[in-house]
């Protein structure tokens, strides 16, 4: 379930309105806050994708004028960490696995709705996790290059501090030698 301050956007690639509406009941039941949206051709999914900014994408595997592996190829191309579930009536197991291997985070068949909850919960978690984990390396790699800086700064340093110590060293060697000249001038 999500946060009840937050709704969820939902972006519905379904040709039948009933199904949409059963999917919606489906999670309205488990307690999900959300606003949807449903598309059934591509032109109307490439603009909700960029318009409608799902957290989510729920998509049928068949549809008359638009098929759920381009829909899946797409939603990778343009928003690869919203996660994508197939909610479909009848998916075989080899298009099961090549649609994950395609990228789609699971899939569930409507004759099993049961099912959705847990999917779309594990999917919201893990794209969550990837977020964190994301700005976590960014961090990372933010104090990395930090680090690098002081670094190279610490090093010139270091480096100036060597020359000048030569320097230092040069400047007493020519002063002494100057006060022996001095010396013996002198007597």
């Amino acid at each position: 379930m999500n946060d009840a301050n937050t709704a969820l956007r939902i972006l519905l690639l379904e040709d039948t309105p009933t199904d949409a509406a059963l999917i919606e009941h489906e999670l309205r039941s488990a307690g999900f806050q959300f606003s949807s949206l449903r598309v059934e051709t591509r032109g109307d999914f490439a603009r909700a994708l960029a318009e409608f900014m799902p957290d989510i994408i729920l998509a049928d595997y068949k549809l008359p004028a638009f098929d759920g592996f381009a829909a899946l190829q797409m939603a990778r191309e343009r928003l690869p960490d919203v996660p994508f579930i197939f909610v479909t009536g009848a998916m075989g197991e080899e298009v099961a696995i090549e649609s994950l291997r395609g990228g789609a985070t699971d899939y569930v068949l409507k004759d099993r709705l049961s099912k959705l909850t847990p999917a779309v919960e594990r999917a919201l978690a893990e794209a969550q996790a990837r977020r964190q984990r994301s700005l976590a390396e960014d961090a990372l790699r933010e104090r990395v290059d930090e680090l690098e800086t002081l670094n190279r700064l610490m090093v010139g340093r270091e480096l100036k501090m060597v020359e000048l110590k030569k320097e230092n060293v040069r400047l007493h060697e020519e002063l002494e030698r100057q006060r022996r000249g001095d010396r013996e001038e002198a007597d």
